[in-house]
């Protein structure tokens, strides 16, 4: 049985011994401030609270994680907190090919996944919302944080070797965050709409929005068609 761990601030926990101690004790540390970030809010999360939740003193805190930056680096490193490749891929067919049409579709489908996912996961909007608002003692900690977005999508283009063009992966860049926008505004429009019009109405405007952002991505990849076939005319002639 695991000995109870003091709340009194300053007061190591006593969960056992060496290493299993300290690995079980940032566990429940981690575990608290998870609970906490999505009770709250990740900006509204204070040491104080933490320590209250995980029932350790605040030293314990200090002499594991640094301070509250450190635990965030800690939480996000261990927590699965955006869409890795396979969620991103979804159920894509198969590898798309050069074809316009393929690569439209597939841009399309991986916005699209990516969209979707936000809107699944409330705390990864609020996570990329944070950059935009005044920074706290955490903002550095949370840029790392979303910086593994940024991995996971650069990882989805080694996994699908036709997209790996310069302009593909623009495109991608900029659709992408058209995406992670409409994510955020559907968030709070959601929840607006879910009290007027229901539960239909919500889904009727997000399938709008989405078919829209699929519409731009195919008029983007053909005008990038356009532009390298009048290229090879000019190189050509």
């Amino acid at each position: 049985m695991t000995a109870a761990i003091s709340s009194e601030p300053g007061t190591p926990a006593k969960t056992g011994r060496g290493p299993r101690k300290r690995r079980a004790t940032e566990r429940q540390i981690i575990d608290a401030f998870d609970r906490l970030v999505r009770r709250e809010g990740l900006r509204n999360v204070r040491v104080n609270a933490v320590i209250k939740e995980a029932g350790i003193g605040k030293a314990l805190l200090y002499n594991y994680f640094g301070g509250l930056p450190g635990l965030v680096k800690a939480w996000g490193e261990r927590e699965q907190l955006w869409p890795d490749v396979d969620e991103l891929i979804g159920d894509m067919p198969s590898k798309p090919s050069g074809d316009p049409a393929a690569m439209a579709q597939a841009l399309a489908q991986l916005v699209q996944n990516h969209a979707e996912s936000l809107r699944d996961e409330p705390l990864r909007v609020e996570l990329l919302a944070d950059e935009f608002m005044v920074p706290t003692a955490i903002s550095e900690a949370l840029a790392e944080v979303r910086r593994q977005l940024g991995r996971e999508h650069q990882a989805v283009f080694e996994r699908l070797p036709a997209l790996q063009k310069s302009d593909a992966y623009a495109l991608f860049s900029v659709v992408m965050a058209a995406a992670t926008f409409l994510a955020m505004r559907g968030a709070a429009t959601d929840r607006d709409q879910e009290k007027g019009g229901g539960a239909d109405h919500v889904e009727e405007g997000w399938a709008s929005r989405m078919a829209r952002l699929r519409r731009v991505v195919g008029l983007a990849v053909l005008g990038m068609h356009v532009d390298q076939m009048v290229k090879g005319v000019h190189k050509s002639g």
